[in-house]
Parts: structure tokens; sequence; C-alpha cells
């Protein structure tokens, strides 16, 4: 696998130009409040990958904790005959994971040891993914033909995150924009199914089985990398 710097260059074109939400604006979006307590989600997936590092279909297991918490989620994706080929621990203040085939990973403290990697790219579509869109995120809205841009506070420091609202009052679109100028973004033709894309990457995902309320152990959210992997970014590079 090779390093990612560079990877996933987005224009930043279109990220000005947002005003202060008014009240009747915010009550024509779909928000969710914080919950009170912490919920655990269960997620089988599908994935379809398509880029120079990783290439094929997968299947995989999310389980994420998140509510009144900053978000915790353990990504595992497993090949057609059973071998591991990714896991992944993601929070908004340290992303930990590995490639078991290829022996390459990551340790990194957020936002300090940041710095363009697959692994890290996916944990943060993650974490933006499991921290609800409510209220108190909303920082800026724009107004376009065909819906809203809405400016988001990022659920990791140093991310500008946009979600937009199409006329049917559904968040239909993500995008994001990270170190180096990395960006990327996310297109939901339904709550279920949705597509991530950038220059050299591709994927396409759809949720097999979702249970909200799943039981977990303490240890499903603990990830150490083996010490013959090679940690390409972060403290133990």
């Amino acid at each position: 696998m090779k390093p990612l710097l560079g990877l996933l260059l987005l224009a930043t074109a279109g990220c000005s130009g947002f005003a202060s939400p008014t009240a009747e604006q915010l009550q024509l979006l779909p928000l969710v409040p914080r919950p009170a307590a912490p919920v655990v989600e269960r997620l089988r997936i599908q994935i379809s990958v398509d880029s120079p590092w990783l290439v094929g279909e997968f299947e995989g297991v999310v389980l994420a904790r998140s509510g009144s918490e900053p978000p915790v989620i353990r990504l595992q994706l497993f090949g057609d005959v059973g071998p591991k080929m990714l896991d992944l621990l993601a929070s908004p203040d340290r992303m930990i994971g590995y490639f078991p085939q290829i022996r390459e990973g990551i340790d990194c403290t957020l936002p300090r040891e940041a710095a363009p990697h697959p692994l890290l790219f996916l944990g943060a579509s993650l974490v933006e993914m499991f921290t609800p869109i409510s209220a108190d995120r909303v920082l800026g809205i724009r107004e376009e033909e065909q819906g809203w841009w809405i400016k988001l506070e990022p659920a990791i420091r140093g991310m500008r995150s946009l979600v937009f609202r199409n006329p049917a009052g559904a968040w239909s679109r993500r995008r994001y924009f990270w170190m180096y100028g990395v960006g990327w973004d996310e297109d939901w033709s339904h709550p279920d199914r949705w597509s991530i894309t950038a220059p050299h990457i591709a994927l396409r995902v759809r949720i097999l089985e979702r249970e909200r309320g799943a039981s977990a152990k303490p240890t499903d959210f603990e990830l150490k990398v083996p010490s013959d992997v090679a940690i390409v970014v972060g403290s133990r590079k």
C-alpha cells in the first residue's frame, strides 16, 4: 500500500457564503437531538471498494457507541473466504487500525498526528456518521436552487463538515475537508445505501442489518495493533 500524501485532493470552492441559521430554517432541518444516554448500534454491511490500495466486495460489521458522549466505532471487513481485511477503531480524538493482509496500520492521536491514509479517511466518515446532526452543530446555511448546504461544527477538530438538505427535507449529501486539502463526498440515495467518492477511490456501502440497542463488551471497543504491523502514520511509525 502506498502512502496517501496528496490523495483525495478536492477544491474547497463552495465552502464560503454561509449565513447564520434562523429559527425558522432550523425548524425545517431533519435535526436529531443528542440522546440522553449512550446507545450501542450494530450494523452488518456490504461494501464495494475500487482503489489502488484495496479492490473488491467485502462483508463487514460496524459496532458504534454514541449518543450522550463522543462516538466510538469499530469496523471490521472480511473477504469472500473469511480472512479479515481491515480492523479499525475510530473516535474524535484517536484512530487505530490496520490491514492484516499487508501488515500496515495507523495509531494516531487527533488532530495532532493526522495525516493522509485510507484508514483515517474511513474513520473520519464513521465518526461523522455516528455524531447526531443536532441544532447546536449548525453553524451556517447557504441556500441553492436544489436545496441548502449546512455548515456543521465538525465531529473531529480540524475538519470542515457540510451536509446538504434536499427539497424533500432529507440529508442527501455530505462533504468533508481535512488536512493537506484532503476532501471527499458522500451521496445518500437511501438511509441504508450511500457512496463515497474522491480522486482515485470509490466506495459503495449498503446496510444489510441494523440493530439499535445491541449488546457489547468493553473489549469490543478496544484494539491493539500486532507488533509485526508497520505503523505508517502515528505514534509508533
